[in-house]
């Protein structure tokens, strides 16, 4: 092999691409759009993902070995040699254990010294050999060292390449994903029915007044249904960011007056959040049956579950991770967007949001951490107990009513 100079490593990142995208697209239509997209994502990422090289400098060794030299590789200013004859010599082999995927030792980075070296690989090893043509230690140690520092710059190149290919991959996964699955609708003319949007009454006081929102084992393929896709209500994006800043405005505004929250329970506390509410959207009701039990609040269109929320007073970690539990058995398959809502009446209240930060992706049907929108308001995604490829948007929201 001669190293890094068969192909052109951009190149073949850029047939991996195609080849992710041709993949993609030739997925089973319904299967790709039941499919747990984050979870799809996972799988393709790993998939296409390529191990840069690693060099393990610290377990190299050497060999040794006669073997018969062909007078043509001597000098022949140094040495005396017949044409056509072979003469035997001692050869060193130097061994460099590595990591990574071997291909990439035959492709020249994109940025790249203008240096080669003929070499077997061999178990996971990089072996380079060098004719002690005068048994002269010093030689072959500049030999390899020269080698060694050589190969050590061009695989850095690479692995600069291949890292940079890496970081991309989930971005450009999700949106192949998502450009398919849009491409999918649109042709079905299904994707209007994608997004439900809730009407706002014209006449809302200011002061909660709503502001445009902010906007190498591979992971299997996520299970999903390849029945005929049926699209269902579910809530915009946006109008759920639009109900949780409400939410979250509501939570703020009382913490600053404790006459409102001091002696109330959890149901009175409650109805502060749904009076609010119910002014900005149509059909927000309390204490509404839906599944196996009855939540706190939940806002319907056409008799489909949109949005649901669960409160509660905070009572400790393992009480929390119940919450989770009992907000998920409420949940259908259409229910993809919802909100615990803590009520905090502990003096230290950065504590308890610590607690919900490491306690609740131990939660068993956490998925990802959505991030942190402000203080007191997180977002996650969680799966479906009975159906891992549903995904459900979960914002835990935390007010300090001591």
């Amino acid at each position: 092999m001669k190293l890094f100079a068969e192909g052109r490593l951009s190149q073949v990142l850029e047939g991996q691409r195609a080849k992710l995208k041709q993949e993609i697209e030739s997925q089973q239509q319904n299967y790709l759009l039941n499919a747990n997209e984050m979870q799809l994502v996972a799988h393709f990422v790993d998939k296409y993902r390529i191990e840069p090289i690693t060099l393990q400098e610290d377990k190299v060794y050497a060999t040794d070995r006669e073997a018969m030299i062909p007078a043509e590789r001597f000098d022949d200013f140094r040495f005396s040699v017949e044409p056509g004859e072979a003469y035997r010599k001692q050869v060193v082999r130097f061994h460099i254990p590595f990591a990574g995927d071997a291909d990439l030792l035959r492709l020249a980075p994109s940025t790249r010294i203008i240096w080669t070296q003929d070499v077997s690989v061999e178990n996971g090893e990089i072996c380079f050999e060098t004719v002690a043509w005068e048994d002269d230690p010093a030689r072959i140690k500049r030999d390899w060292e020269s080698f060694l520092n050589s190969l050590r710059t061009q695989a850095g190149h690479s692995t600069t390449e291949v890292n940079a290919y890496n970081a991309r991959l989930e971005q450009e996964v999700a949106r192949m994903i998502q450009s398919r699955k849009a491409e999918l609708l649109k042709r079905s003319n299904l994707l209007g029915s994608l997004g439900v949007p809730l009407k706002k009454a014209s006449e809302v006081p200011s002061t909660f007044a709503v502001p445009s929102p902010r906007r190498k084992v591979i992971v299997a393929k996520p299970p999903a249904s390849t029945a005929p896709f049926v699209p269902e209500p579910t809530l915009d994006e946006g109008a759920y960011n639009d109900i949780l800043k409400i939410i979250h405005d509501t939570g703020v505004e009382i913490e600053r007056h404790p006459s409102i929250y001091e002696g109330k329970d959890e149901e009175t506390l409650r109805d502060h959040l749904l009076m609010v509410l119910s002014p900005h959207f149509d059909s927000v009701t309390g204490e509404t049956f839906n599944k196996t039990g009855k939540t706190d609040i939940l806002i319907r269109h056409e008799g489909k579950n949109l949005f649901v929320a669960e409160c509660g007073i905070w009572k400790g970690a393992k009480q929390f991770l119940g919450k989770i539990d009992q907000l998920l058995s409420y949940l259908t398959w259409r229910d993809s967007k919802t909100a615990l809502i803590c009520f905090v009446r502990n003096k230290e209240f950065g504590s308890v949001l610590e607690a919900i930060t490491t306690e609740t992706p131990k939660h068993p049907a956490f998925v990802k951490d959505l991030g942190c929108v402000s203080e007191g308001w997180h977002k996650y995604e969680f799966s479906l107990k009975d159906d891992p490829s549903r995904k459900v948007q979960l914002a835990v929201l935390s007010f300090h009513f001591p």
